[in-house]
């Protein structure tokens, strides 16, 4: 090797290093700069509004607080809240922020805190003695004392997602909870929020930013459930501990993790009544397939629909159908694959149509979508289990048909025109004993049911029609 490549092959490497180290060092400042300036701006931001503003309640999170909209508790709990923008980071942050809200001269009524029981493990640098000492000082003193104002504590939501690459800290993270949970929740003035061992949040990677953090529409679900009341958090003494079933959930996606078909080359459309149509975000049946199969997905659905059609203008499915082809159907990717996926039945009972009006329009819609692609597959999935109307039994018209003949109807549908079927009834086995887990009322199904049918939509369209990589 000649001398001047050997000096060519030893510039480029001091020049490489020199980059690498402007790198490191550009990096490192960026870290510095967000912690020593940016959130402590946020900071003390925050404490000049508490000063200064006048409000009845306080927000504050361990995480992504910005995720969290202020306009919510004005808008569904009727009191004026300051959202704080910095990350708390300890139980010493927590006081001073409730130290600075309490003697500000406002009528605190409300305080939401967002706990994250690993931030605080860290922050006390694994010792139980600090880790009792500040939430003793820092948190519980201020719950006992203000005893007239209203504590809502939720605890943190990683993803399936984090606890199988930190399998090791769910562990110390259970038990982190009960050492929080066990004097919190008796007090009075404490209401407990566990999201985090909910499988349609935490198993849904569109619900999140950062396999730790919540995105924006997530957040806003979580927090109109807490407000709501439901997410409480149930003791390790209960029979729906929220332990137990975080544990169960997610000690099995760290042995058996869920895989579902890789769909990412797929344009699916779906057709419905408000089972689809109601819902619009990661938790709705669309969303969730879309998200666990990274298919483009496509919600045509409109609530109050019926697959029987009266006119060619109402909102039935053949009407829908013809509405899709003649709009621009710029959406529709030409280079991916395409599939329909179908599902209605409960307007039909409700109103009164025949099974063999529901049956025409079924077979109009399928038959107009075949026309005009013929090469796509598509699914007509049943109406799921309901309680309304004597759990789907009673009569609602003259020809005395119940629910399950217009399943039967869909089902006799799908083998004529030669498409296939989903009977959502076996699929999800919902009965009288166990609707109330799954439906939000007494027919649409709530955020756990809606995860579980479009898991089984995605079950079924492995089985019957795709076979690719799983993911």
């Amino acid at each position: 090797m000649s001398s001047n490549t050997k000096k060519r092959i030893k510039s480029w490497k001091l020049f490489s290093g020199i980059v690498i180290v402007v790198l490191l060092l550009a990096v490192t400042a960026a870290g510095i700069l967000y912690v020593k300036i940016y959130e402590p701006g946020k900071r003390s931001a925050d404490l000049g509004r508490l000063q200064q503003e006048s409000y009845q309640g306080v927000f504050c999170s361990m995480y992504a607080p910005e995720a969290f909209p202020e306009d919510i508790y004005s808008t569904y709990m009727g009191y004026d809240a300051v959202s704080c923008s910095h990350r708390l980071t300890s139980f010493s942050d927590i006081s001073d922020y409730l130290e600075t809200a309490f003697s500000s001269g406002n009528e605190v009524t409300h305080v939401l805190l967002i706990l994250d029981p690993l931030l605080l493990w860290n922050s006390n640098f694994h010792n139980n003695s600090r880790f009792y000492a500040s939430f003793d000082e820092d948190l519980l003193a201020y719950v006992d004392s203000y005893s007239g104002v209203e504590f809502t504590i939720v605890f943190s939501c990683p993803s399936l997602e984090y606890w199988q690459a930190h399998s090791s800290d769910t562990e110390t993270y259970e038990n982190l909870v009960q050492v929080l949970a066990a004097p919190l929740s008796v007090r009075e003035n404490v209401s407990l929020f566990f999201p985090g061992g909910e499988e349609w949040l935490i198993s849904n990677p569109d619900a999140y930013d950062t396999p730790l953090e919540l995105n924006a529409v997530a957040a806003r679900s979580v927090m109109l459930l807490v407000l709501s009341g439901t997410l409480q958090y149930h003791g390790i003494d209960a029979d729906n501990s929220s332990l137990t079933q975080f544990d169960t959930l997610v000690q099995a996606a760290i042995n058996a993790p869920a895989s579902y078909s890789d769909l990412s080359d797929y344009d699916i459309v779906f057709f419905g009544d408000s089972v689809f149509g109601n819902y619009q975000d990661f938790a709705s049946i669309p969303g969730i397939i879309g998200a666990l199969t990274k298919a483009s997905v496509h919600n045509r659905a409109i609530g109050g629909s019926s697959a029987t059609q009266l006119t060619p203008d109402d909102k039935s499915f053949p009407s829908a159908v013809q509405r899709f082809l003649s709009e621009d159907t710029a959406e529709i990717s030409g280079e991916k694959k395409l599939c329909f996926v179908i599902n209605y039945g409960l307007n039909d009972y409700f109103t009164g149509y025949t099974v063999e009006q529901y049956r025409d329009g079924l077979q109009a819609g399928v038959q107009s979508l075949q026309d005009a692609y013929p090469d796509a597959e598509i699914l007509i999935a049943s109406s799921n289990f309901i309680t309304a109307f004597a759990n789907g039994t009673a009569f609602n018209n003259d020809l005395n048909e119940i629910l399950n003949d217009y399943v039967t109807g869909a089902e006799e549908t799908a083998a004529a025109m030669n498409v296939f079927f989903l009977n959502t009834n076996e699929a999800l086995q919902w009965n009288p004993q166990n609707a109330a887990c799954y439906l939000v009322d007494a027919v649409h199904p709530n955020e756990e049911g809606r995860f579980l049918f479009g898991t089984a939509i995605i079950k079924a369209l492995d089985e019957d029609i795709f076979s690719y990589p799983v993911h």
